[in-house]
């Protein structure tokens, strides 16, 4: 892998390593439809903006992509893109030899 493959993995991981972050991709993994920071509160201990700030980490590191519709914003797992970045990393590491 290359520096720059290695620091987009690292960025992902950094994401998800945030126990309120992670909460929410597990609520959005189970949701049909997008969802706005409001809906989505009742999944982790913070307030709407603290999700709303929460969000915004994800969809820079593109875990989730949103949608603004007026005044509202809902936001979507982007599952396959993240599945394939996870499996990939999991890959590397079980098949890697010394």
């Amino acid at each position: 892998m290359s520096v720059e493959e290695i620091q987009k993995v690292a960025r992902l991981l950094k994401a998800l390593g945030e126990f309120n972050r992670l909460s929410l991709v597990y609520e959005l993994c189970g949701c049909k439809a997008p969802k706005n920071a409001m809906c989505l509160c009742e999944c982790c201990s913070v307030d709407a903006s603290g999700v709303s700030r929460h969000l915004k980490v994800l969809a820079q590191e593109g875990i989730v992509a949103s949608e603004k519709k007026g005044r509202e914003i809902t936001y979507s797992l982007n599952r396959e893109e993240i599945a394939e970045k996870l499996r990939a990393l999991a890959d590397k590491i079980e098949n890697s030899h010394e």
